[in-house]
């Protein structure tokens, strides 16, 4: 056995089996393959000795650093560091007042760290370790341990009184239980589990080092972390012996599959820990600029090393000036100050009720392109109104008129028909009542019903009643007038009211008695997303000659496994007419199973795929799903600011678009072509002979036998408009070019652009086969595509990987259940939880509607705005010190104590603090800020600023030599240089200018819309501004002689004052004129003049740029594609840009204008 640590928490251990080799994290008992269950007296002492020493405890435990090595950890860092070496200097040259300010400030800031990080870690372990009793098998004998003793294999009591929380991932041996996942999920409603049946396909299944399980193997695991919600008991097989009475031996068992950090939960706060990082260009620049700032503070440091030492300056007095120079060019506050932004951001979030887990991610959500919503609880309301059914009239092959009360179901009149609904319920024992009684997994806890809201409504519609069999622990329903059954379970009782309550209900009339039994749910198959239906197998307690088989599901599905027959002539019609206005349709089927007697005397159940076919279709269930309040709003605001919206659902697809056109993500005027295939997969006997057989990750291996590209794919109008799309160039095509009308709105299409797709589960999967070889198709699919439906989990997350190769900045908005790994894959993931911080996303809002997106995006701009903002500021006042200091250097002179005092701790931090808490504008405008700190108009407005600011410092230098009454620095000692003193005409009149330049350079880089809110809104920082401004002023214009002599100060003329005042002012309008106008004007040209040098070059060199912009697929890479610029004139090409992203190219290719979306 060979250990190798790859990262924190986590080894990567190879064990020696079957002359084998296999992963730690893959690791399975041979016995667990057993059907026989050979491990019934549980593990022996010296197997539960051999594991924890292999696995460790079943505890994640986070480790919790010392305040010490937290210290020690903050301290080296190289900011601190820097900061370290920049007091020694400050000390060395007397500087003390200030090196104890900076001093006792990072001394704050450390404290506030580690105080915030020891708070963050004990909250990680407090979150991530949990320890309790359990129950446990060993050697025959149930003990209770603590549950850090646990290991792989062993077999544990989940009824145990003492187990609320599961501390490990087990699967259900014995019983069942319903567990609440919101922990890992977010998912508020309650799972239910089911004891496992064949043993060997599970385990052969089964990926042991998988995050998250396909819902064949989910269906059976209960995951560390989740709580119990409810445990029912069965008799258990395991230690018998041990048991004196059959009470004693009443268990819920199940056998601990992983621990510690290899469980699900482990693997999520790994995560937590390690997260993905972000490959934002706004911190790569950054630390450029650090480099920058470093190589100018070289330059200064040799220019003035010569200068002083032609002064006759000590070689260590130059030393420390020298370094002194280089503590002002790179300014110690300047990772501090770019964070409090994304600090006070997090801040107002969580006031909204949004809450993040990943801070950074608040300044990667200004550069969200394209959005993708799941609709049902996302877009639409999570629970569905029941508008009413649709009977199947067998007699006349057709659907009886929209039954909205359930009396209409049983012995009433339909509405305009004269004929009773009997058409179900004679046929082979059958009856629709049943049907939507039983068809669900829905339970009973505290007396209220708990499952899917969809299942519940349905039940609800039928006005039947839940109980629980107390002699089988089945599931019962039955017609509400059985209220015997609230006091037990008695067939007899169930017989005789059954007949009298119907019997006087409806005058006599016995023909629908059997109907009105009760009915025990026998055996469930859930809902399986590959085969996307659910039944169950149910027995009447009126008879145990026969039992019935219940299917429901999507309507397409039920169809194909329903007797020809029994459908309707008018299925489709009625179908698309439904779900084109935008109610969710579930098809019901049924049959009855005669020979009954005989499957239960074997003890035999019939398997899935007996069950599921040659079925009677009975009928379909409207439901009306809602849309949300702030659902349409939130659209059209992101729609507004040209932010890309898709939709991604495992609905039908006709019920999306209409949903979709309803809440306006497609506009009324943009036409929707949905993808059919020309051949349907086919569901082949292994398929469908269990669920697991058909639930297969690579849907196109499922495909491949009868679709094999993008001919495959029919794009079909969706309104029935004669229109298709070519299945390469997604172009609109009249379907009959004899019709001239129709040739004219394919023309019409094809010119203006506005169309959009509406791509299934299948065709995606289809397409993505596909890609190598038509990647243009599959480009343009891609980019045309704004609904998603009939969308697997997966293939939501691949589609927001796929959008993300494409350049884009991808968010995701939806629940945390099935949407778990479309969240994490995201950029910008959007969890709707009631949970306050859910790890299934960066995000996580308790507000239940999409108006968080906004929320989020809106901060994400101010904060990296104000980033920006800010570190534009930090780097002109480090540019205002630096040439101050270069310009007294010329002296050897320099600021004093209380100057440098009052710019760095009373000037620069407030406004620097201040400046941070500007709140976001309030409205999304389309341009979205510039993520990269060397884009042009940042560089621009960078470079313009600090040449006006350096060029009005050095007119006050040369200014103040040319007055009359200036004197020239000199040493007090002829024969000592070192004695100049720092006081002078010169130090006070570029100290008094400087001081405004600080103050109204953070006005400039204040400026609000649009993206952050007027700079009146931030009302603490404009008070800041104020007062220092006032008491600037205040020193310039009325000279006080205490405050003179604390800034070292001296006299100037009273005229001189009022030209540094308006010098001042001068300076300011020209920096805000030019941040506002001039610079951004000039940005785009410069640009230009920067490529054509560039391209000047290159043709010197013979050097062409690669790339072919009618061919993008060549030139992808990392998003990005570099255009074709080796055509036309130097000058014309220079003012195309070399690199775009490769979605842009894509939209410039498609068909119409580029702004279609």
């Amino acid at each position: 056995m060979a250990t190798v640590e790859a990262q924190p928490y986590r080894q990567e251990v190879y064990l020696a089996q079957d002359e084998m080799h296999t992963q730690f994290c893959q690791w399975k008992d041979p016995d667990w393959y057993n059907e026989d269950l050979s491990q019934k007296e549980g593990l022996s002492r010296a197997k539960v000795e051999g594991r924890h020493l292999l696995f460790g405890p079943c505890l994640i435990d986070v480790q919790e650093k010392s305040y010490l090595l937290l210290f020690y950890d903050e301290v080296v860092n190289p900011f601190y560091i820097f900061q370290i070496a920049s007091v020694a200097v400050w000390c060395y040259e007397e500087y003390y007042y200030y090196a104890c300010a900076i001093l006792v400030i990072s001394a704050v800031s450390i404290i506030v760290n580690l105080v915030a990080a020891k708070s963050t870690m004990r909250k990680m372990r407090k979150m991530a370790m949990h320890t309790c009793p359990v129950t446990v098998l060993r050697n025959g004998d149930w003990l209770q341990v603590a549950s850090e003793c646990l290991v792989p294999g062993d077999i544990i009591d989940l009824g145990s009184s003492k187990l609320s929380t599961l501390p490990c991932d087990a699967v259900v041996l014995e019983g069942d239980c319903i567990v609440n996942e919101s922990m890992l999920t977010g998912e508020s409603v309650p799972e239910f589990k089911y004891p496992l049946e064949k043993r060997s396909e599970f385990f052969s299944k089964i990926d042991m080092a998988a995050c998250t399980f396909k819902p064949f193997i989910s269906r059976h695991m209960v995951f560390a972390g989740t709580r119990l919600v409810r445990v029912r008991k069965t008799e258990s097989a395991y230690g018998c012996m041990a048991a004196e009475t059959p009470q004693e031996n009443m268990r819920a068992t199940a056998m601990v599959l992983r621990t510690a950090f290899c469980s699900t939960k482990g693997g999520l706060v790994r995560s937590i820990l390690f997260p993905r990082p972000t490959k934002f260009q706004f911190y790569r620049d950054a630390f450029r600029f650090v480099g920058i700032l470093a190589v100018v503070a070289v330059i200064g440091f040799a220019v003035n090393t010569v200068n002083l030492h032609s002064l006759g300056v000590s070689a260590s007095t130059i030393a420390i000036k020298a370094l002194d120079l280089i503590t002002v060019v790179v300014p110690p506050a300047l990772p501090a100050s770019m964070s409090i932004g994304m600090a006070f951001a997090a801040r107002r979030l969580s006031k909204k009720g949004i809450f993040c887990i990943s801070p950074s991610r608040i300044n990667v959500a200004s550069k969200v392109a394209v959005i993708c919503f799941d609709k049902t609880g996302t877009l639409t309301e999570e629970g569905l109104d029941l508008l009413g059914m649709r009977v199947s009239d067998r007699s006349r092959c057709q659907f009886l008129l929209l039954c909205s009360e359930v009396s209409e179901l049983v012995g009433s009149t339909g509405k305009a028909q004269d004929e009773k609904i009997t058409t179900c319920a004679d046929v082979a024992g059958i009856n629709i009542l049943e049907a939507i009684a039983s068809c669900h997994s829905l339970q009973l806890v505290d007396s209220q019903l708990v499952g899917d809201p969809l299942e519940i409504k349905m039940f609800e519609f039928s006005g039947w009643k839940m109980y629980e069999n107390e002699n089988t622990r089945a599931t019962v329903v039955c017609p509400p007038m059985f209220a015997s059954y609230a006091n037990g379970f008695s067939q007899t009782n169930v017989k005789e009211e059954a007949s009298s309550c119907y019997l006087a209900d409806q005058g006599g009339d016995s023909s629908y008695k059997e109907c009105l039994c009760a009915v025990e749910i026998i055996k469930s198959f859930d809902f399986a997303s590959e085969l996307r239906r659910a039944s169950v197998v149910v027995q009447k307690q009126s008879t145990k000659q026969h039992a019935e088989v219940y299917v429901k599901g999507a309507p397409e599905v039920i169809k194909d496994i329903c007797l020809p027959e029994t459908v309707p002539i008018e299925y489709a019609a009625i179908l698309d007419d439904y779900t084109q206005k935008g109610f969710r349709v579930i098809a019901i089927a049924g049959k009855s199973i005669n020979n009954w007697s005989l499957f239960s005397a074997n003890g035999m159940i019939p398997q899935r795929a007996e069950a599921e076919s040659a079925l009677t279709f009975m009928g379909l269930l409207v439901f009306e799903n809602r849309l949300k309040p702030k659902t349409t709003t939130t659209l059209g605001e992101l729609r507004q600011a040209k932010i890309r919206t898709v939709m991604c659902t495992g609905d039908n697809p006709f019920t999306a678009v209409s949903v979709a056109r309803e809440c306006r993500l497609v506009q009324p005027n943009v036409t929707v072509f949905v993808s059919h295939l020309t051949a349907a997969p086919v569901e082949t006997n292994d398929a469908i002979k269990e669920v697991h057989e058909s639930e297969k990750s690579d849907l196109s291996a499922r495909c491949s036998s009868s679709l094999q590209s993008f001919s495959d794919i029919v794009w079909r109008e969706s309104t029935g408009k004669a229109v298709h799309l070519d299945p390469l160039d997604l172009t609109p095509k009249a379907i009959d070019q004899a019709d001239k009308q129709t040739v004219a709105l394919a023309k019409s299409l094809a010119d203006s652009g506005k169309y959009c797709l509406a791509v299934t589960g299948d065709a995606f999967e289809i397409c993505k086969s596909s890609a190598l070889a038509f990647p243009d198709t599959w480009r343009h699919m891609l980019m045309r595509g704004t609904v998603y439906a009939r969308m697997y989990p997966e293939q939501k997350a691949v589609l927001v990987d796929q959008l993300q190769e494409l350049g884009y900045i991808a968010g995701f908005c939806g629940d945390g259940a099935n949407d778990c790994a479309a969240l994490k894959t995201a950029d910008v993931g959007i969890s709707l939880s009631e949970a306050e911080a859910s790890v299934a996303a960066p995000f996580t809002s308790r507000v239940s509607d999409i108006s968080c997106v906004a929320d989020v995006l809106k901060e994400g701009r101010c904060s990296i705005a104000t980033s920006f903002g800010c570190f534009k500021y930090m780097m002109l006042y480090s540019m205002i010190q630096f040439t101050t200091c270069c310009l007294l250097y010329i002296y050897n002179t320099n600021l004093t104590n209380g100057q440098f005092l009052y710019v760095d701790l009373f000037i620069i931090i407030p406004i620097a603090v201040c400046m941070n808490r500007a709140k976001p504008f309030k409205k999304l405008v389309p341009k979205r800020p510039s993520a990269s700190l060397i884009s042009k108009r940042v560089l621009t407005s960078l470079v313009g600023n600090i040449a006006l600011i350096i060029g009005f410092q050095i007119a006050i230098y040369f200014m103040t030599e040319a007055q009359s009454w200036y004197k020239k620095p000199v040493p007090k000692k002829a024969d000592d240089p070192d004695s100049t003193p720092l006081e002078g005409h010169l130090n006070t009149s570029i100290f008094l200018f400087s001081t405004f330049q600080y103050i109204f350079t953070g006005l400039i880089f204040s400026i609000g819309p649009p993206y952050r809110q007027p700079i009146s809104q931030n009302r603490l920082y404009l008070a800041t501004l104020v007062i220092l401004l006032a008491f600037d002023l205040w020193m310039v214009l009325v000279p006080v002689k205490g405050f003179y002599s604390l800034f070292g100060l001296v006299h100037v003329s009273v005229g001189w004052r009022f030209v540094i005042l308006g010098m001042g002012v001068a300076n300011f309008a020209l920096c805000y004129c030019g941040e506002q106008y001039l610079f951004p004007w000039v940005a785009p040209r410069a640009a230009k003049v920067v490529r054509f040098f560039r391209l000047v070059r290159n043709r010197y060199l013979q050097r062409e740029y690669v790339g072919d912009r009618t061919n993008t697929s060549k030139c992808l890479e990392n998003g990005v594609v570099t255009r074709n610029v080796t055509t036309g004139g130097i000058w014309q090409r220079a003012g195309k840009r070399e690199n775009r992203k490769s979605y842009k190219l894509v939209l410039e290719k498609m068909p119409g204008k580029a702004e279609w979306y």
